[in-house]
Formats: C-alpha cells, sequence, structure tokens
C-alpha cells in the first residue's frame, strides 16, 4: 500500500501510518482492547466519550483526576507500540445536574421516569442554557483539556455531536441571543480546549445531518460545510473527524449491513470528501471500512485518515495483516452489531462474533 503506511503529520504530531480506531465506548475490557489495537499496528486510538464534567453512571472521564491512572496505563500501553492516543472530549446533551439528582432518587424505583426526563431535556437543554451556565462549560472543556495535556494524551478531540451537535441544530438550537447560529458555540469550544491545551493538535469531530435522505438531528447541514470549516480553522483546529450526526437512531450512524441506504464500504465518505474539499488539514473518513483497497482509495482521493471501528474489533490486527500482504488472513467484520454493540446495549463487555476463542484476537 503505498499511502495507507505513510506517517501523516497532525498538528506537532506525527502518527506511523493512517489507520486510526473511531472512538467507541469499549466497556469493562477496555484496557485489553486498547493493548490488542495497539499492537495489532494503527497508528492512533481516540479513547471515546470523556465527559468533562463527572458522568452520570461513573464511567471515565476528564471532569477531574479521578481516572488519571487509569489513562496513564492506556497511554503507557499504546506508546509501547508507537501508537498515539487521543481524548475525545464532550458535554452530555441533557441537563446531568437535574438527571443524576432523579437517578439519585428514582433510579432503583422507576428509571423508565429518569429515561423520559432526560429523552425529554435532550429536546430543550440547548435552549434552556443561560450565558452564565454556558461559560461554566466552556471553562469545564478548558479545565479538562488541561488535564489531558498533562496527563501525557497526544492529542484531543471536540466530539462535535452531543451538546455542540445540538447547538449547531435549527431541531435544537431555537435560540435568539448569539448562540443561535450553528457556529457560535463551536468556535468558543475549540478556543477553551486551545487555552487549556497549548501544545498538542486538536481534532473536531465534524458531524453533518443529511437531507435527501434526511438523516441525523444535531450537526450542521453539508451547504454549511465550507463556513463551518473555515471559522473552526481560524479557531485553530488541526484535522477533522467526519461522521454522520447523531441524536438519531444508532442503527444509522453505526449502520448494519443491511441498513436501506448506508451500503457498501465507506458508506459515509461522500461526507469526508465534501470537508476534504473546503480544508487543506488531515481529514479522517469513517463508515464501515473494511478492505485494504478502499481505504487505499479513499486515501488517494484526498482523504488523510481511514477511522475503523468495528472492523479492527473483528480484527485488532487488520493493520499488521494488511503491512505484511496477509490480507487472506483478515476477519471480516459483518457488521451484525450483536456482540459489540449490542453488547454495550446490555451492560456487556465489547466482543465480536467472530471470535471463538480469545487467541484469535491476541
Amino acid at each position: 500500500m503505498s499511502y495507507l503506511f505513510e506517517p501523516v503529520t497532525i498538528g506537532s504530531i506525527t502518527l506511523k501510518n493512517r489507520i486510526v480506531f473511531a472512538p467507541a465506548s469499549m466497556g469493562r475490557d477496555a484496557l485489553s482492547w486498547y493493548e490488542k489495537l495497539a499492537r495489532g499496528g494503527c497508528g492512533m486510538i481516540i479513547l471515546a466519550d470523556l465527559s468533562v464534567v463527572p458522568s452520570l453512571f461513573g464511567a471515565p472521564g476528564l471532569g477531574s483526576m479521578q481516572y488519571a491512572d487509569h489513562f496513564r496505563q492506556i497511554i503507557k500501553i499504546c506508546h509501547t507500540y508507537d501508537c498515539k492516543v487521543s481524548a475525545q472530549l464532550f458535554h452530555p446533551e441533557y441537563d446531568i445536574r437535574l438527571i443524576r439528582e432523579l437517578y439519585q432518587t428514582l433510579g432503583q424505583t422507576d428509571p423508565q421516569k429518569v429515561r423520559q426526563a432526560l429523552n425529554d431535556s435532550i429536546e430543550t437543554f440547548c435552549d434552556t442554557l443561560t450565558p452564565e451556565r454556558i461559560h461554566e462549560i466552556l471553562h469545564d472543556f478548558e479545565l479538562a483539556a488541561r488535564r489531558a495535556e498533562c496527563l501525557g494524551f497526544d492529542m484531543i478531540q471536540i466530539h462535535g455531536d452531543r451538546l455542540a451537535g445540538s447547538f449547531t441544530s435549527p431541531v435544537f438550537n431555537h435560540r435568539t441571543d448569539d448562540y443561535h447560529t450553528f457556529w457560535q458555540f463551536p468556535e468558543e469550544m475549540v478556543r477553551a480546549v486551545r487555552t487549556g491545551a497549548l501544545h498538542i493538535p486538536i481534532d473536531y469531530k465534524l458531524t453533518i445531518r443529511t437531507e435527501d435522505p434526511a438523516y441525523g438531528r444535531g450537526g450542521i447541514s453539508m451547504d454549511q460545510v465550507p463556513e463551518f470549516v473555515r471559522r473552526l480553522e481560524r479557531c485553530g483546529i488541526d484535522s477533522f473527524h467526519v461522521s454522520l450526526a447523531n441524536h438519531t437512531a444508532t442503527g444509522d450512524t453505526i449502520p448494519m449491513a443491511n441498513h436501506p441506504y448506508f451500503t457498501g464500504e465507506a458508506c459515509f465518505s461522500r461526507l469526508a470528501l465534501e470537508v476534504s474539499r473546503h480544508t487543506a488539514k488531515p481529514v479522517c473518513c469513517v463508515g464501515k471500512i473494511q478492505s485494504p483497497e478502499a481505504a487505499e482509495e479513499l486515501c488517494r482521493g484526498g482523504i488523510s485518515l481511514i477511522g475503523m471501528c468495528r472492523q479492527l474489533i473483528a480484527d485488532p490486527k487488520w493493520p499488521n495483516k494488511v503491512f505484511e500482504n496477509r490480507t487472506d488472513e483478515i476477519l471480516r467484520c459483518l457488521y451484525c452489531n450483536r456482540a459489540c454493540v449490542g453488547a454495550l446495549k446490555g451492560g456487556r463487555g465489547v466482543s465480536c462474533i467472530l471470535h471463538t476463542n480469545e487467541e484469535e484476537t491476541l
């Protein structure tokens, strides 16, 4: 492969190749998975959903230094294999203070009421935030970024969905102040992260709504891409990670093999290619990328980074096998979502139905 295994530079760091483990919550066996992925040859791993405030359910985050040793261990393991590590920062798209209070009082007796309150809050949270509360959240991003840099993360990815996705979408944002625009909150979020982390690159997970057909509720529209990219570049963004907007069905953002629209390999590639037309910064493409040929074609077409998740869960050795011309040995993802996405929904650790025994992933 003439492009896939070329080093690529993002800001102040250089990845050994263009293969990125896209952000995904890995469950209780995360350390083991990150070791397999790093040893398998990928150039960077993005740790998903690290909240800038204490998590509702106690998941590791950067709202404090509570999980500092956990993150240092992951970084040390990955660096052993020359694999970079990025922290994906986000703020929930709902009122976590309210939901935490309800969860503490009703979580055991009436979980459905808590779930309904959470869903209702998602619909209104963006509109009801006071400017003072927004500034508090931005300060939380700054502090979390400072912690990430202090812990030794190589890069920070700002999650452009979740709360940011609400601010960028007219489905959720009906404000009449400065934050009514699709760019104001993301711009301030980028500046806050840059203030907290002065020396490492910042990536933005740019999520896009499609209109024909209509998929996604948060995020920007395709026709807003040029201005959005230009504005974030001016604020200091070093790269873009492009995907379909969320606030919608998991089956769309993580499409199965039989999805009615997002079929075939690189099913979100038109979104990433559109972003790449408006920036010289590295752009990462995701979406059911499986074969070396498809990854190489994307690189030849102007995509700088190949984001893979389910395929690397199916076979963490994919990068090394491709590099060593052992592609006939690759375990190819079925995109069934049963033991990966389905396991997380059921509170179990991530696995893959292709793994008949543990040795297949070691």
